[in-house]
C-alpha cells in the first residue's frame, strides 16, 4: 500500500514537471490560439518608430526606452481575431508600412530610402502620369515597387521624390543636385533647345518646364556636365553667356555676348596691323584682346565693328551731335533733333548777359565799352564797321 502511494506521487510530480508548449511551438511561451483560430504572440510596440518586436516568453522580455508591451489577447492587440474578417494590407513587420490587422498580403509593403521616409509602391500610368496608391491587383498600368534602380522600383533614377527629403551636395533640403564620380556636386537643369540656355533646378518636384524646354538630370546621359572636370575642358563656363559649354572645366575668357538682334558674338583677338582676326582663348591672344561690351576698342560692340548688329535693321538717329543719338541704330529714320538738348542764349564769356549753360548763341550778347573796347559803333560786335570808322580817324591829331 505505500508502494503504490509512493508510485502515484511520483507520477503526479512528473507530470507537474513537463514542461508547456504554446500553439507558436515556444517552450513556456506566450502566444495564444484566438477565436479565428490563429496563433497570436505577445510583442512590443514601439510608438517612435513604430516597430514591432514579437516576444516568445513575456517574462523573458524587457521592453526599451521606447516600447510598449502588447499581450496576445489584450485589447490593445489589432491582430487579435483580426483575422475572422479579411483585411488587406502589408503583412511584412520589416516594411515600413506593416499592418498588424493585415489578413491578406496585397504587395503595397512600402521600403525606406536613405533619408529615412518610407516610400509605397504605387501603380504609374505612363502616358498620363498619374499616380495611385492601391494594390497591386488592383493595378492595370506599371507597377512600381521594391528597390534596385530599375524603371519598375522605387528608387529608379527618374523618381523625382527617392531620396528627396535630404538634403542634397548643394545644401538644398530635398534638392537634386548629386555628387559625380569626380566629386563634384551636379545639379539638374531645364534646358532650352532654341536660345540654348541654361536654368539649374534645386528640387525637381517643384519645377515645371517651359514649352522649349527639357528637363535634364544630374546622372542623366544626356548631361555633358556629369563627371566632365575629371578631365581638363577648356571654354565658356558662364551658364548665362550664349556659347556657354556644360563640360568646361576651366574657363578661358570665350564667354560670348548676344547683339540687339539676337546674334552670338565671340571675343577675339585682334592684330590692328593685319587687320586678322583669331577666336582663340584669351591666353593664346598676342594682340589686342575684343570682348564684352561698352563701346570701347576693345569690347565687341565698338563702333568701328562691321558686325555687331549687323544682321538686323535697326532704326533711329545716326548723327552723333543730335539729341535723339541711338548708338545702336544703323539705319537713319529722319528723327534726328538739335533742340531739346540744346539751351540759346549768350555764349561770350566777356558779354554783360553771358549764359554758362546756353549751348547755342541767339544773339543777345550785349558787351559793355570795358569788355569790348574795339566795339566802336556799340553794337556788341567788332565787326567792319568798327573798321571803318576807326580808318576814318586814322591819322587825326587827338591833341
Amino acid at each position: 500500500m505505500n508502494r503504490l502511494f509512493t508510485f502515484i506521487l511520483f507520477l503526479l510530480s512528473s507530470s507537474l514537471s513537463i514542461a508547456q508548449v504554446d500553439c507558436a511551438n515556444i517552450v513556456n511561451g506566450s502566444a495564444l490560439v484566438d477565436d479565428c483560430g490563429d496563433c497570436q504572440q505577445a510583442y512590443f510596440y514601439n510608438y517612435v518608430t513604430h516597430a514591432v518586436t514579437t516576444i516568445d516568453v513575456v517574462g523573458d522580455s524587457e521592453a526599451g526606452p521606447n516600447e510598449m508591451l502588447v499581450l496576445a489577447d489584450s485589447p490593445s492587440n489589432p491582430s487579435w481575431n483580426a483575422s475572422c474578417a479579411l483585411v488587406p494590407g502589408c503583412m511584412d513587420d520589416t516594411a515600413c508600412n506593416y499592418n498588424a490587422i493585415a489578413t491578406e498580403d496585397d504587395g503595397t509593403c512600402g521600403v525606406v530610402d536613405d533619408c529615412g521616409e518610407c516610400h509605397l509602391p504605387y501603380c504609374y500610368n505612363m502616358t498620363t502620369h498619374v499616380v495611385l496608391y492601391v494594390s497591386q491587383s488592383d493595378c492595370s498600368d506599371l507597377w512600381i515597387s521594391g528597390t534596385g534602380g530599375g524603371m519598375t522600383n522605387l528608387d529608379n533614377s527618374y523618381s523625382p521624390v527617392w531620396n528627396a527629403s535630404c538634403t542634397d551636395c548643394a545644401n538644398i533640403v530635398n534638392g537634386s543636385a548629386l555628387v559625380d564620380d569626380c566629386g563634384d556636386c551636379q545639379q539638374a537643369y531645364f534646358y532650352n533647345y532654341v536660345t540654348h540656355a541654361v536654368t539649374t533646378i534645386d528640387v525637381v518636384g517643384d519645377s515645371e518646364a517651359g514649352p522649349n524646354e527639357m528637363l535634364v538630370l544630374a546622372d542623366s546621359p544626356s548631361n555633358p556636365s556629369w563627371n566632365a572636370s575629371c578631365a581638363l575642358v577648356p571654354g565658356c563656363m558662364d551658364d548665362t553667356a550664349c556659347n556657354y559649354n556644360a563640360i568646361a572645366t576651366e574657363d578661358d575668357g570665350t564667354c560670348g555676348v548676344v547683339d540687339d538682334c539676337g546674334e552670338c558674338h565671340l571675343p577675339y583677338c585682334y592684330n590692328m596691323t593685319t587687320h586678322v582676326v583669331l577666336y582663340v582663348s584669351q591666353s593664346d591672344c598676342s594682340d589686342l584682346w575684343i570682348s564684352g561690351t561698352g563701346g570701347g576698342m576693345t569690347n565687341l560692340d565698338n563702333s568701328f565693328s562691321p558686325v555687331w548688329n549687323a544682321s538686323c535693321t535697326l532704326e533711329g538717329c545716326t548723327y552723333a551731335n543730335a539729341c535723339n543719338y541711338s548708338a545702336i541704330a544703323n539705319l537713319d529714320n529722319g528723327s534726328c533733333e538739335w533742340l531739346s538738348c540744346h539751351t540759346e542764349g549768350c555764349v561770350y564769356e566777356d558779354a554783360e548777359n553771358y549764359h554758362p549753360e546756353a549751348t547755342q548763341d541767339d544773339g543777345s550778347c550785349v558787351f559793355s565799352a570795358s569788355s569790348c573796347p574795339s566795339d566802336l559803333d556799340q553794337d556788341g560786335t567788332v565787326a567792319t564797321t568798327d573798321l571803318l570808322l576807326f580808318l576814318a580817324d586814322f591819322g587825326a591829331n587827338c591833341m
